[in-house]
């Protein structure tokens, strides 16, 4: 528009028969370059630079935000007599034995679940075929896509693996074994190799100590307990059965202390009548 009112004007300046039309065109067109088409240029270079200033903030926030979800980790320790129930970003259950530490992301990036495990864990591992869970634990690394194990490594003793369900693969630097339900990996020092043994063993028992029961009934936590626990109980309502409960229940508080701490949970009474029984009530 600018460029216009400007030719406008300077059409109307008497020259009209004075100067062939050639050379009025011409004089325009260099009256232009120094001005119109000047502050133009200016123009359009102080929108590209604005454009790619833009573009560099844009790309530096990404960069920085990718890099501090990258690094940003978890990390968990126990103590003697201290036994952890972890829920991971994905799904992933950990029980995490006494004097251990796990380290984890707080969320897992694109392609991959990776941890760290300094003493020893049992994994239930939530199934996902595009992103392999690895576990790095001193001088064996295990991989899995969704099954549960356990994996001792403390630092004084030769790393061990044993598989409870699904397949697990564990190697070293010098070679890797496949572990399905029934076989273990055992790390040999002087070797630097895992080898693959026969075991009995598919859940250890200090993982027993921490009974993970969300989402199950009453008659199901329940009879999970008659399973170490000779009791009876008596529902004073059938429907009490069906109230499900969430959380975690240690088994080293004992039969009545964990019978109370469902109760409290689900708001109803749990009393002994005597001869290991109870009453379920209201």
């Amino acid at each position: 528009m600018k460029s216009k009112r400007l030719r406008e004007e300077w059409n109307a300046i008497p020259n009209s028969g004075i100067l062939p039309y050639e050379i009025n065109d011409r004089m325009w067109n260099n009256i232009r370059k120094v001005t119109i088409d000047k502050y133009k240029n200016v123009y359009n270079w102080m929108a590209v630079a604005c454009a790619v200033f833009i573009l560099s903030i844009s790309v530096y926030q990404a960069f920085i935000q990718t890099n501090f979800s990258k690094h940003e980790i978890t990390a968990t320790k126990t103590f003697d007599k201290d036994i952890r129930l972890l829920f991971l970003p994905d799904g992933t259950r950990v029980w995490l034995n006494e004097n251990s530490e796990l380290e984890y992301p707080s969320q897992f990036l694109k392609g991959e679940r990776t941890v760290t495990l300094k003493g020893e864990a049992f994994f239930e591992v939530k199934r996902d075929p595009s992103k392999p869970f690895v576990i790095s634990s001193g001088t064996i690394k295990t991989t899995v896509l969704g099954t549960s194990f356990n994996i001792k490594a403390y630092g004084n003793k030769e790393p061990e693996v044993n598989v409870r369900t699904g397949k697990v693969k564990v190697e070293t630097n010098q070679n890797s074994v496949f572990l399905e339900r029934g076989y273990k990996a055992v790390y040999a020092q002087k070797s630097s190799m895992v080898n693959k043994l026969r075991t009995t063993v598919f859940e250890p028992d200090w993982k027993k100590v921490l009974i993970y029961v969300d989402g199950l009934t009453l008659e199901e936590v329940l009879s999970k307990l008659k399973s170490d626990h000779a009791f009876t109980v008596n529902y004073l309502d059938e429907d009490f059965k069906n109230l499900k409960i969430q959380g975690t229940l240690d088994t080293r508080q004992g039969l009545y202390e964990m019978l109370q701490t469902i109760a409290f949970a689900l708001e109803i009474k749990i009393q002994s009548t005597g001869n290991n029984s109870y009453l379920i009530s209201k």
